[in-house]
């Protein structure tokens, strides 16, 4: 790696080879030095740009909510709470099934943030920030008379649970379909409680 390459690309570099170095070897056996060297820097090149491999785990794991927070603003800039809600399904499932190494890499993650108090500000706060992005959309789509009145709370948290309980059995299970499991999930999410 050069010095004129751009700091975005040498970040970037080294959030692959890490990802790599971590879904190969898990990540106690990860090391800088291992990931300086598939990154193709030294090691004093790895901390200039980071301290730790925890800090290449957070930066990593902010890097991969970056679409998930587009597709959220997506849906919520959408006039039709239905349709709106019905696009981050497709979204949020096509994209993870499309990057089947990133999601490995979210499952370690959670591994270790279950092991680790120290990692567990990862994930804190994203069960209330997912509910309440699906709530607001439920709420948006009774006011605007697009679905009847329910329990929203309950819906968003089983919505929540079951998007991020299905991802990986979309990779490992050949007989589940993604388009089917999309037009399952509207059904069961949207059309459920459509205004009839």
């Amino acid at each position: 790696m050069t010095k004129k390459e751009p700091k975005t690309k040498r970040i970037s570099d080294i959030l692959d080879a890490s990802i790599q170095e971590f879904v190969e070897k898990g990540y106690e056996n990860t090391t800088m030095e291992s990931i300086a060297a598939r990154a193709g820097l030294t090691k004093g090149g790895l901390y200039y740009h980071f301290n730790s491999k925890d800090d290449i785990l957070v930066k990593a794991n902010e890097t991969f909510m970056e679409p998930i927070f587009l597709f959220m603003g997506e849906a919520m800039a959408d006039p039709d709470p239905a349709r709106g809600l019905a696009g981050y399904i497709r979204n949020y499932l096509s994209y993870w099934t499309g990057h089947p190494r990133e999601l490995s890499f979210v499952f370690l993650t959670m591994i270790k943030t279950m092991a680790s108090e120290q990692f567990r500000h990862l994930y804190r706060g994203y069960t209330t920030q997912m509910t309440d992005f699906f709530n607001t959309i439920y709420l948006t789509g009774i006011t605007s008379k697009r679905f009847r009145s329910f329990n929203t709370r309950s819906a968003s948290l089983a919505l929540m649970a079951a998007l991020d309980g299905i991802i990986g059995y979309l990779i490992i299970d050949a007989e589940l379909v993604l388009e089917q499991t999309i037009e399952d999930f509207t059904e069961t999410f949207i059309t459920t409680y459509k205004e009839r």
